[in-house]
């Protein structure tokens, strides 16, 4: 995995367009202060000589004379920022865009077309400042977080080596986990874990006392360099979506057609699901959930929607009425297939493609399985009843 920097890139865009910022220090003015100016952000130049992001602009001109300050244009460079993952796809179908400037590129796989890993890095980079006028930096690693500390060593492509991501994150400091809150960060220096060194012996259950119980695996495999993550693909935008059925009459789980309202749900979105949650509360409120498991994900909808049916009745065990249910669903990822797949879920995998093309030539006579028609005059039934 490739992670990619390229620094100050508001300030490499305004450079193009006039040369002679090249050498000086730059700030952009904070458009959210017009009564009392105040500076927004600053190159390193800039602070090198004294200047810092939310420093009064007459107190900032005074302390560093050569200042430019320049008017902010978030929507370039939210621009450049998209088209640097249109570079990227010309490089890797997977990927992810992160903070201004920065990105995850997956270059596996691709050794055939563009040679090892630290080669197809180093094109990469000088493509980029052939065509566009960035610098940036690469860092290479199995690792997300260690590849991306990698690049920010600021050589041009820093590789880390299998095996070696955890002694190359420990003396790194937690400050440099991006996603790390400054409340538990300041808890973590109370108790004098500063280094990703001094978390990473600690086990999972001790952790989970000192950060939200679910986020404690994911900061622990962080930390120890075991952050391997499936990029989703950057020509398909990630999004998600809400889906909330309110049950008038509340009603007994049997009688909840869920497999049907979740697979209308899922043929709506033509991308595929990378993570789906289902929610669902009883009349007195008590609330519920179950979370789709990797494996599921991996289903056609067809199956899908019957696992999300069958996950919700094993859990019904109160008996209690159902007042709402709330369907949250991911998308992004390609469809993944798992290694040892049934034939069942090949054969209807294969049939998604010609129902799609069917659902869209015959909107009005969709073609439907025989359980998805009978839970559609079953609530028609109940509707009546009602």
């Amino acid at each position: 995995m490739l992670a990619m920097w390229v620094p100050e890139l508001p300030f490499q865009l305004a450079v193009a367009r006039e040369a002679g910022l090249g050498e000086r220090p730059l700030a952009f003015l904070n458009p959210e202060t017009p009564r009392s100016p105040s500076l927004w952000f600053v190159n390193r130049r800039a602070k090198a000589e004294g200047a810092a992001s939310g420093d009064p602009l007459d107190l900032a001109l005074r302390a560093v004379p050569g200042l430019r300050v320049l008017d902010p244009s978030p929507q370039t460079w939210w621009q450049a920022h998209a088209y640097l993952g249109d570079f990227l796809q010309r490089w890797s179908p997977q990927g992810q865009l992160g903070r201004m400037g920065e990105a995850l590129v997956e270059l596996r796989g691709t050794e055939g077309l563009y040679g090892p890993p630290q080669d197809a890095a180093a094109r990469i980079l000088r493509e980029l400042r052939r065509e566009h006028g960035w610098r940036g930096h690469g860092g290479l690693s199995s690792s997300a977080t260690a590849a991306a500390l990698a690049a920010r060593l600021e050589h041009s492509v820093e590789r880390v080596a299998e095996g070696g991501e955890k002694a190359f994150l420990g003396p790194q400091s937690l400050r440099r986990l991006p996603d790390l809150a400054p409340r538990v960060h300041a808890r973590f220096q109370r108790l004098g874990l500063r280094r990703f060194q001094d978390l990473q012996p600690v086990p999972v259950a001790v952790v989970a006392q000192l950060v939200p119980e679910r986020m404690a695996p994911k900061l622990l495999a962080q930390v120890r360099g075991e952050d391997r993550l499936r990029l989703p693909l950057l020509a398909e935008k990630p999004g998600s979506s809400r889906h909330p059925w309110r049950l008038e009459p509340p009603r007994l789980p049997e009688e909840v057609t869920l497999a049907a309202w979740c697979l209308q749900r899922l043929w709506q979105e033509p991308r595929s699901p990378r993570k789906a949650v289902l929610r669902w509360w009883d009349v007195d409120g008590e609330p519920h959930h179950w979370r789709a498991s990797d494996e599921d994900l991996c289903e056609p909808p067809l199956l899908l929607a019957q696992r999300v049916e069958a996950a919700f009745r094993e859990r019904c065990v109160r008996r209690a009425l159902v007042r709402e249910v709330e369907l949250r669903l991911a998308w992004g990822l390609g469809q993944a297939a798992p290694l040892f797949q049934e034939e069942r879920s090949k054969k209807l995998g294969r049939l998604e493609a010609s129902l799609a093309r069917l659902r869209a030539r015959y909107p009005a006579q969709p073609v439907e399985t025989g359980w998805m028609r009978a839970a559609e005059e079953h609530e028609a039934a109940y509707a009546a009843g009602a």
